[in-house]
């Protein structure tokens, strides 16, 4: 007998976040619970260590607010290969906390197929681990497991396109490719230089540079002492406020040698046929990696976000210098500039950048490489058609994100060589769709979750499909089963 839907457990994991949620009803609803995967341990505890030794979610924002000494805890770590779990049993502190106290779920064994969805690209070992953790600790009944870009690309109704997942602080990014609703493990690649961290970084520290209202009204609050924190306050509350916007003088999208011959309307579409048809072929191909010319700011464009020192008191105005935020991810080597000089000290960013890897390749260059390892002149064009936005964090749902990255994706797609039977239509920014009310403004943050509730919906349900590993399964043939069940798991 089919499991329930309304008894999934949906459990979408990043190194910074557990995002999880039970039940896939109807009307699909967001995750519940929003977890971050930090948890810390008391000095008193000593090794081994057991469950009862970590702190999660209320209980260590209670013990940090009464002062206690603590040692935090990562339990994954971004690697050199990628995410790496350096603590399993805080990995399963996590797991419990989440399932049995935030979402009130009984105890072990739980009654809840489970769909978790994992990072891309993780070694088998590691994927092992996870099943053993949740049939042998959790004791799950069936569990259904695959990457984020399959769920993602799931979440935005699309079979084939290509995946950029933006990390958070100190994450890194992953670009991959998914055909068939199969991710292509020839065609990928992580970006170990640029993610959401870098952007707050560069915007905290444009604000305090240029924007001289917002500098003097938080010196005169006396703000010098831990302004870096402040100010990465303030870049929090203008994403949460859907504030920021895109404009750049380094790399203006309208005057631009790769911006100025696209055709980009608010959804983030690139017209590929209208382009060849109207000979700019040369002009777009001449702008791979090229600089854009000087813009202007709109005069009067300020928004009031909430001042960190006084959140009862009145706000503070920013101006738009804050639709300078994505720029790193578009031209990483700025980032220089937070290695060196008075305010990058003061902002306590030097030490970080000053010996930090330099990244010379933009998200969009990294995205046509990607694409351009389909050796398919077919697949290749099928894949330019859906470019999936997600994150670990909020910065994909910033709505400029998708419109912005389109038309520098442009220089890559356009083959002036081939014939028009390699090129796509069009290329566009693919969304989760409108008729998922909960997801509308929250599609490249939740995209994954989304996903993995509609292909558990699916799978799981489905006992004939054989995705998915069952507890009895599992005991007779050990973990490694999983990867002779479908290819989208291997």
């Amino acid at each position: 007998m089919p499991p329930r839907d309304e008894l999934l457990l949906i459990l979408d994991l990043s190194p910074s976040l557990l995002r999880a949620g039970v039940g896939v009803h109807d009307l699909i609803r967001g995750p519940l619970v929003e977890m971050p995967t930090r948890l810390a341990r008391r000095p008193t505890s000593v090794h081994p260590f057991k469950l009862t030794d970590y702190l999660v979610g209320r209980t260590l924002t209670d013990a940090e607010a009464a002062g206690e000494e603590l040692e935090i805890v990562h339990p994954m770590v971004v690697g050199k290969s990628g995410m790496e779990v350096t603590d399993w049993v805080g990995m399963e502190a996590l797991f419990r906390f989440t399932i049995h106290t935030a979402l009130l779920l009984p105890r072990p064994p739980l009654a809840h197929p489970v769909c978790l969805s994992l990072p891309p690209h993780l070694s088998p070992i590691l994927v092992d681990q996870f099943h053993a953790l949740l049939f042998e600790k959790l004791l799950v009944p069936q569990l259904l497991v695959a990457s984020r870009p399959f769920f993602a690309a799931a979440g935005s109704g699309v079979t084939a396109g290509v995946v950029l997942d933006i990390g958070y602080r100190g994450e890194g990014s992953e670009v991959s490719v998914v055909v068939e609703n199969q991710v292509v493990e020839e065609a990928t690649t992580r970006v170990r230089g640029i993610d959401e961290g870098v952007c707050d970084d560069w915007l905290a520290w444009v604000l305090w540079k240029e924007d001289a209202g917002l500098r003097s009204k938080l010196t005169a609050a006396g703000a010098v002492e831990g302004v870096g924190e402040t100010m990465r306050e303030i870049v929090r509350s203008l994403k949460v406020g859907d504030h920021i916007g895109f404009e750049s003088s380094l790399l203006n999208l309208k005057d631009s040698k790769a911006g100025g011959v696209l055709t980009t309307d608010e959804n983030g579409e690139f017209d590929v046929a209208q382009a060849l048809v109207e000979g700019k072929v040369d002009k777009i191909v001449s702008g791979k990696g090229g600089k854009g010319g000087e813009s202007e700011q709109e005069e009067g464009d300020f928004v009031t976000v909430p001042n960190p020192l006084d959140p009862n008191g009145d706000g503070l105005k920013v101006g738009p210098s804050r639709h300078r935020y994505l720029e790193p991810l578009f031209m990483p080597q700025i980032l220089e500039d937070l290695g060196r000089g008075e305010e990058a000290e003061l902002l306590g960013l030097k030490s970080a950048y000053e010996w930090k890897e330099k990244e010379w390749n933009g998200i969009q260059e990294y995205v046509g490489l990607v694409v351009g390892q389909v050796e398919d002149a077919e697949v290749r064009r099928t894949v330019w058609e859906n470019v999936v936005i997600v994150s670990s964090g909020k910065i994909a749902g910033i709505k400029a994100l998708g419109p912005a990255l389109i038309p520098l994706l442009s220089p890559f797609v356009i083959d002036p060589e081939s014939g028009s039977e390699t090129q796509p239509r069009a290329i566009r920014h693919a969304k989760v769709p409108d008729y998922f009310s909960e997801f509308k403004h929250k599609g490249g943050e939740w995209g994954c979750y989304l996903g993995g509730c509609i292909l558990a919906k699916i799978l799981i349900s489905d006992l004939q499909s054989k995705l998915f590993m069952s507890k009895a399964e599992y005991t007779a043939k050990g973990p490694a089963t999983y990867r002779l069940l479908d290819p989208i798991q291997s």
